[in-house]
């Protein structure tokens, strides 16, 4: 029983920092061709002026990292649209009552919310082909989020959430 109790702990923590992320790409586009970036001119992300600095910032350093430039002639622009959620927890602890005799049973189950209502940022990430103005790569990614949380801790919340909506940038061609 010692060990379960431990094992669910262990679940509980490595869920916490999760980020779920989804993608999709134009599968005939050939995305060797693109070397340059700008964010979208008329972004309007959804994030806090501050919030949004720290997104573009932590961008442009993962974007730099996959060897890409950025241009004031760029081959795809970069847009960002933040949606938050409030959710209630979504840790629960699972309770159970039954009974039985003869060969019968009756049991009832149910689940009591553990903590508060939590709080996930679900980020989109568009790479739009500037020559044709068109969607080519997306990646949607989301990842709880503390409002109240520090300047730093911020910043780290987006240096994790861009490097795992970006690892699968660019995308593997069928062979």
């Amino acid at each position: 029983m010692k060990h379960a109790g431990l094992f669910f702990f262990l679940v509980l923590l490595i869920s916490c920092g999760v980020t779920h992320t989804i993608y999709d790409y134009d599968e005939q586009q050939d995305f060797s061709i693109y070397k340059t970036y700008a964010f979208y001119p008329e972004m309007n992300s959804g994030l806090n002026d501050l919030d949004q600095k720290r997104l573009l910032m932590v961008t442009e350093t993962v974007m730099k990292s996959k060897g890409f430039t950025k241009s004031e002639t760029p081959d795809i622009h970069m847009n960002f649209k933040a949606i938050m959620n409030k959710t209630p927890s979504r840790n629960s602890i699972g309770v159970g009552v039954g009974s039985g005799s003869g060969g019968v049973s009756i049991g009832v189950g149910g689940s009591i919310p553990i903590g508060g209502p939590e709080t996930f940022l679900e980020l989109t990430i568009d790479f739009v082909d500037v020559k044709k103005d068109e969607l080519v790569w997306q990646a949607i990614a989301e990842r709880r989020f503390y409002p109240n949380a520090s300047p730093d801790v911020r910043t780290n919340f987006f240096q994790k959430i861009i490097e795992k909506s970006l690892v699968k940038y660019p995308p593997k061609n069928k062979e």
